[in-house]
């Protein structure tokens, strides 16, 4: 429809101008889609315009904007045909909810039925051996009616509870053998079980609830998504976010002295939020480094984090920002790749390759080499510091360095705010449109994509969940992120089973 109106446009301007001869392509008619980030049709209309303008005025406006040859088309987030999704979603769910009433009627069918032939065998009736044959008879004709996993569930229901009753609870991770003590004691030294089963009898029940809800750990993940809460981690939130990278980080180092975890969590100043860099404009100059840290640069992340692990386990940083956070995401990625470097760096005294480029990247061409600003505060050792103004690839072997990354995207741990429909409906600070905000984050998956082959689901259904092992972005607006934009650049976010 959209190329037919063009079309027509374009025959009634000629029309109008009596411009039989001249080609469509000359035409100062431009199809645009103005609701669309960066459309091709409105950047060469924008340029068409600033030439014009400045051909009949004389003004320098020549504009830098390249344009292309493109024709508009709408980009959709999610796929016409799934545009239901969240419909589907809930059609899915009615659908398991009838499914699972009705498994329960038939396992409770079969607990009468398993009940009755006991009661028969225990007692002395006469004719008794056909009356049990014939409800064995129709308790395997009913049984068909049983999935094969719910019957592999009611098999395993004692065992289960069995496990639960046990002292320590065992299960592995990625191979790794986890124990973990089943019941607390308080201090009137009652034991309190950590995860209470029902005392269900009857198989319906007991299918209907493990359906329906079961323990955490386990699908439909209504308990929680792991097993057990996590216990060995100091969960103090240590928040931090003025002026310059040098102040915040001594404010970092200052609320994380002696604590066995460092969980920091950054605020970024309205500057960073909006994408600009620091500068003397009077809109600009006031705000920076004004209730949150002004980031401008790798270099100002790597002075911001200096002197913490960032992949140490017992680290996380967590991230409050929207517009740019694949761009802060990518400053976080890179600080931590290069910490990483610089240890190698100084394991295998290779200093003076890192004094050698920083020789000829600055002193050569007459530039100032860049440095942390003030002391070094308390519990700082200067980790991150070794290759300001350079990265780890700039010295390194490329086989060594991408090791070291592929070895760092797998252990750094942290949380990136990216609460694009929140700040498209309320707080406002937007730098680019929802749908490519949105496509934006599927790209920024793909970063991580590759670590999901460990058994990491890097992709968390709805935001506000429970923090995972490695990075994770939080989904806009805490709603469902549209899996359909995940899958369509290779993500298979797992399913429950």
């Amino acid at each position: 429809g959209a190329e037919d109106a063009l079309r027509d446009v374009k025959k009634q301007y000629k029309r109008n101008h009596s411009l039989w001869q001249t080609a469509d392509d000359a035409l100062p008619v431009y199809g645009t889609i103005a609701s669309q980030f960066n459309d091709p049709g409105v950047n060469r209309l924008y340029r068409a315009v600033m030439e014009t303008v400045a051909a009949r005025t004389g003004a320098d406006l020549q504009p830098h904007l390249a344009a292309s040859d493109e024709v508009s088309e709408k980009i959709y987030v999610i796929p016409p045909r799934r545009v239901r999704y969240l419909s589907e979603i809930a059609e899915k769910i009615r659908q398991y909810n009838e499914w699972t009433a009705d498994q329960a009627q038939t396992a409770n069918r079969l607990y009468g039925i398993r009940q009755a032939i006991e009661t028969l065998r225990a007692g002395d009736w006469e004719d008794k051996d056909r009356l049990i044959k014939q409800m064995e008879e129709l308790y395997q004709q009913v049984s068909l009616e049983l999935d094969r996993r719910n019957q592999a569930i009611l098999e395993k229901w004692p065992e289960k509870r069995a496990r639960y009753a046990a002292d320590e609870f065992v299960y592995k991770v990625r191979g790794r053998e986890i124990r973990v003590p089943t019941q607390t004691e308080t201090l009137s030294h009652t034991r309190i079980p950590k995860v209470a089963l029902p005392r269900y009898e009857g198989w319906g029940d007991v299918l209907r609830w493990t359906l329906q809800e079961n323990v955490p750990g386990e699908f439909p993940y209504t308990a929680g998504v792991f097993p057990f809460k996590r216990t060995a981690e100091d969960p103090t939130r240590m928040f931090a976010g003025e002026g310059g990278p040098e102040r915040t980080n001594r404010r970092f180092h200052y609320v994380s002295l002696g604590m066995p975890a460092k969980r920091l969590s950054t605020a970024f100043d309205s500057v960073t939020l909006y994408g600009e860099d620091p500068a003397y404009r009077p809109d600009i100059y006031g705000k920076v480094g004004n209730s949150g840290v002004s980031i401008a640069s790798l270099d100002d992340a790597k002075k911001l984090y200096s002197g913490f692990n960032l992949c140490h386990p017992t680290t996380s940083v967590s991230m409050t920002i929207n517009g740019p956070a694949a761009t802060m995401l990518a400053f976080f990625m890179n600080t931590a790749v290069d910490q990483q470097c610089e240890l190698y760096i100084k394991e295998h005294n290779l200093e003076h390759l890192v004094e050698a480029k920083l020789k000829e990247t600055y002193e050569e061409r007459g530039l100032p080499r860049p440095q942390y600003h003030g002391d070094l505060p308390e519990g700082n050792d200067g980790l991150g510091l070794l290759l300001l103004g350079l990265t780890g690839d700039m010295v390194l072997p490329r086989d060594v360095y991408e090791e070291i990354k592929a070895k760092t995207l797998t252990a750094v741990r942290g949380t990136v705010q990216a609460d694009i429909l929140k700040e498209d409906q309320a707080q406002n600070t937007c730098i680019f449109s929802t749908e490519f905000s949105l496509r934006l984050m599927g790209d920024v998956r793909g970063l991580s994509h590759p670590l999901q082959a460990r058994g990491e689901d890097r992709v968390p259904r709805a935001g506000g969940g429970p923090p995972l092992r490695g990075p994770r972005v939080r989904d806009p607006g805490g709603v469902r992120f549209p899996l359909p934009v995940l899958r369509s650049r290779g993500h298979r976010p797992r399913q429950p089973a």
